[in-house]
């Protein structure tokens, strides 16, 4: 009986032992313990915008040109009520005529706001 009380200890000896070795966890997303960082994807549709616009690009550009021979500067919303454009292309268009050569516009920054002046005024 005592050999077997000592096989039975040795036994729940050994058993508490391997109880106690450390354990090895699987390791845990990075973002164990904080929200998950979540983005939602959101599709547009596109958007066709036509402009239905009487004045040619070149009518446009001689009314801009001849506002700025009486004004020192032109803003976009001031391009978009003189010519019936919605704003966002009126300053596509603005920003045309300042890249071209030959239009005579130029884009400057007056403050954190963008303005047009005419190119021979600049020098």
């Amino acid at each position: 009986m005592k050999a077997r009380e000592y096989i039975a200890l040795a036994m729940m000896l050994a058993a508490t032992a391997a109880a106690a070795q450390p354990r090895h966890f699987v390791h845990m997303p990075r973002h164990y313990g904080r929200a998950p960082h979540i983005v939602t994807l959101v599709s547009r549709p596109v958007a066709d915008k036509r402009v239905i616009n009487r004045l040619s690009k070149s009518d446009r550009l001689n009314m801009a040109l001849a506002y700025l021979k009486a004004n020192a500067t032109l803003s976009k919303d001031k391009y978009s009520q003189m010519t019936g454009l919605p704003k966002d292309i009126a300053e596509a268009e603005l920003d045309a005529f300042a890249e071209s050569r030959t239009a005579g516009i130029a884009a400057v920054l007056s403050g954190k706001k963008k303005v047009y002046v005419m190119k021979r005024a600049m020098n």
